[in-house]
């Protein structure tokens, strides 16, 4: 089987190979005549004024009578190209932290092709800012169709993790239990890119971060119209770009402290009573114990230090933080037990610029969170089960340019990465028999006998993906490339019965891989039009399951309306095999069947329509209309608010969804607005499947755990020199509530499945919260500042169930919390 497959692989890359250098030797030869009146393609280039040095992650716009026609950021070399610019005036605008802003009123048409800049960095000097740049945070890419988020007018708590940012920042995302996000309907089907390398989720998903969003620069979202290049979990690929900070040595700290209030029927002040069953903290207190204060006030309280300089063509960057909480996850009762959790950080990254055509990168980084798993004692009795999950990554990115002519470039990618993580699930030490109440809770299919689980799985996973880009000519390009991961892991699980008996476990080692290769062509025969049109090659091989493969045709037809005015039509093939990491095999001493049902890759047919665009006042705008089938789809079962879960199938899944996003950036008011809306049914029926669960099936339909009908998100800040102030909201329309028969009427199911039926008895009720923060720039000369910041998240304390117990434990939503942080800067 294994030769068999590395066989297939080197024939596929064999004939892709061939096919591009075919179609590169026929194209090269006998390129399209250019029309007379054809667009330009513009070069800029950017430099440091002091060392000549490129400057890369510069933002670049160029704007016509006030409106806005095209932005870019530089490349590791400080190089950018604007291709099929309409000749004329135009005003280019370059913006980068670090440096003074610089404008330009310039001519681009046959003659005036190329433009050089050379930026003063603002730490040698007083710098007098005269240019205009636009401001942003969220903004809409007129030209892709993608959402960017750019960090430096945003202010968040420190308290933020990844997955805030981007429910809040990308249209189409819901915020789910435990700290995760639902996209577009799906669960976490999303991959992280780091310099051009693919970090999958880690085994705690969403609430481990393993991207902590205070290193993120600038963050790309691409939730649809993706070329072949992109494989694994692609319900969104976020492309993210981490800085070193421009000029010498950098240091900056900070510390926070917040507080939630907690009554629990106890006035302030008052010495509260003990828990039941003993304190989860140590002496009097309230539900959490000694940790509850005489203000009734949740401990919440972090540090942060990062520090980065350049020696010569040598960047650093190197961060740490520590976070502590009294409450971790937001359990599905008031009051609060065991619910404490302590998380580390630490990331590095390195860039060396080895010449004009080459340059490396590498990235470092290490989560840990020790959590403990909260508990209902009127359902489970005295619990206080503990977990610990760790996440680490490595990449080395290599970038060359053959050839950086705008019609002739070609460019190198190649990256190598490494990724490890582990989940250690530990349950409460207490025999369950001596405590009132105390029960066991898991079934296994088959198996009428209660148990307790713990687990301890850990996996190791090293991969390599490239990517060559050759423009053949002004009308044509074509990209190739293949990405390859091994994970290898071992699982211990084990079981224990109300008095103490060992039940059913497995100790296995597990293996499998993933293997991708991909051509893609760009054809631009007519300045209104262009058709992206590739192929892509999977295979994926998983334990206990057959070898997984599938051809995915994908095109796109653009249609460049004029400067102001794009869209696109799209459709994909996708294969989503889920990480070997997540598949368990707890149930393989229990002779059950479901494990006989293993859970197979997600294959799905892909449309989608989009409309953009900008308007003259700094308004941009997106329009999409999506839908996607599923044959079959994935989701994940959990075990209550642990991270102890498995993805599994469902035979069919439908999911269907209308997007709106805007962006706004006044040109020269600090001024920053975003707003996020979408409206999506995702619904599934038939058999669910795989997993450690029993068999079960969603009958005619039924809307997934995830599905969100109305997800909206809405931002501003205002920034004026020295200070700044935000105000973000959040309106859900709620998640599934578990009360999947509530259509069936005398055995007959009438589920509702348009995209308008909101199946209200179905969902938890709607919620909206309030976010609000403010901060203020003390100079204390020498170029050091010190920035105390407010922030209050859910402002009206609003009380509700972010969902119900189905697929995974219900879930409150975090009640309001005070943060305090004080931010010192060198």
């Amino acid at each position: 089987m294994t030769f068999r497959c590395f066989s297939r692989r080197i024939i596929l890359h064999s004939a892709f190979m061939l096919v591009y250098v075919v179609v590169s030797s026929v194209l090269a030869k006998e390129p399209l005549p250019a029309p007379p009146d054809q667009n330009i393609q513009f070069t800029v280039t950017v430099h440091d004024s002091t060392d000549n040095s490129p400057i890369p992650l510069v933002r670049i716009s160029l704007t016509k009578n006030g409106s806005f026609i095209s932005g870019k950021v530089t490349d590791p070399q400080g190089k950018v190209n604007f291709r099929d610019v309409h000749p004329g005036w135009y005003r280019i605008n370059f913006h980068d932290v670090g440096y003074g802003d610089f404008s330009d009123s310039i001519r681009i048409d046959a003659s005036h092709t190329t433009y050089s800049a050379a930026l003063l960095n603002i730490n040698l000097g007083t710098v007098t800012v005269t240019a205009e740049h636009e401001a942003t945070i969220s903004s809409v890419d007129i030209n892709t169709g993608q959402q960017v988020f750019e960090s430096e007018d945003y202010h968040a708590p420190p308290t933020e993790h990844m997955t805030d940012l981007v429910q809040q920042n990308l249209a189409g995302a819901a915020r789910a239990p435990t700290g995760e996000v639902h996209i577009r309907g799906q669960h976490g089907e999303f991959t992280y890119y780091v310099d051009g390398v693919p970090i999958p989720l880690g085994v705690f998903g969403g609430l481990n971060d393993i991207i902590d969003p205070k290193v993120i620069d600038r963050a790309t979202f691409m939730t649809g119209g993706w070329p072949a290049e992109y494989g694994g979990q692609q319900t969104a690929v976020i492309d993210l770009q981490n800085r070193v900070p421009a000029g010498n040595f950098h240091l900056d700290a900070s510390t926070y402290i917040g507080s939630y209030l907690v009554f629990n029927g106890a006035s302030p002040f008052s010495p509260g009573a003990n828990v039941p069953y003993g304190n989860s903290g140590a002496g009097p207190g309230d539900t959490l114990g000694g940790r509850v204060g005489p203000f009734r006030a949740l401990n919440s309280d972090g540090q942060a230090l990062s520090m980065s300089n350049h020696v010569g063509n040598f960047g650093y960057f190197i961060s740490g933080s520590r976070q502590e909480t009294d409450r971790r996850i937001d359990q599905p009762v008031v009051t609060l037990y065991n619910d404490h959790g302590l998380d580390f950080f630490l990331y590095g990254k390195f860039e060396y610029l080895i010449g004009d055509n080459d340059y490396i990168t590498a990235n470092l980084n290490f989560s840990k969170t020790n959590t403990e798993v909260p508990f209902d004692t009127e359902e489970t009795g005295f619990s206080p089960d503990r977990q610990i999950t760790a996440n680490s990554f490595q990449t080395l990115s290599y970038y060359h340019t053959f050839n950086s002519d705008p019609d002739k470039e070609s460019k190198l990618f190649v990256g190598l990465y490494g990724r490890q993580g582990g989940l250690n699930y530990m349950p409460s030490p207490a025999d369950p028999v001596v405590l009132p109440n105390g029960t066991p809770v898991f079934t296994f299919a088959g198996n009428d006998t209660d148990y307790v689980l713990a687990e301890n799985r850990t996996f190791s996973t090293l991969g390599i993906r490239t990517v060559y880009d050759d423009q053949i000519s002004h009308e044509w390009k074509v990209s190739t490339g293949f990405n390859y991961s091994a994970t290898t892991g071992v699982e211990q699980f084990s079981t224990r019965d109300s008095i103490g008996t060992t039940g059913p476990g497995d100790t296995s080692n597990y293996a499998g891989s993933d293997f991708g290769i991909f051509v893609q062509t760009e054809y631009h025969p007519v300045e209104w039009t262009r058709f992206d049109v590739g192929v892509r090659y999977d295979q994926h091989i998983a334990p206990d399951a057959p070898l997984q493969n599938q051809v995915s045709p994908r095109i796109r037809w653009n249609f460049f309306f004029d400067e102001a005015n794009t869209g696109y039509l799209y459709f994909g093939r996708l294969f989503m095999p889920t990480n070997i990491e997540g598949l368990r095999t707890i149930e393989s001493s229990q002779d059950t069947g479901s494990q006989s049902v293993p859970t197979l890759p997600e294959r799905d047919d892909f449309w989608e329509a989009t409309y953009l665009h900008s308007f003259d006042f700094g308004l941009k705008s997106k329009v999409s209309v999506y839908y996607k089938l599923a044959t079959p789809g994935v989701d994940d079962e959990t075990i209550g608010s642990s991270a102890v879960k498995t993805p599994v199938n469902i035979a069919e899944v439908h999911t269907t969804g209308i997007e709106i996003a805007l962006s706004y950036g006044h040109p020269t008011i600090p001024l920053v607005g975003y707003l996020n809306a979408a409206i999506n049914h995702a619904y599934g029926s038939g058999a669910v499947s795989g997993g450690f669960l029993p068999i079960s099936s969603d009958g005619i339909a039924t809307d997934l755990d995830h599905d969100q009908r109305l997800s909206i998100s809405a931002g501003i800040t205002y920034q004026p020199t020295d200070w700044f102030v935000n105000f973000s909201t959040i309106y859900g329309s709620g998640l599934t509530n578990g009360l999947t028969t509530a259509y069936v009427v005398n055995g007959v199911n009438s589920y509702p499945t348009g995209l308008f039926n909101f199946n209200d008895s179905t969902h938890v009720p709607a919620s909206i919260i309030f976010n609000l923060g403010g901060g203020y720039t003390f100079h204390l000369g020498g170029g050091a500042t010190l920035v105390p910041s407010l922030f209050i998240t859910n402002l009206f304390d609003d009380f509700y169930l972010l969902k119900g117990a189905y697929f995974s434990a219900a879930s409150y939503g975090e009640p309001r919390n005070v943060v305090l942080n004080i931010a010192y800067h060198i």
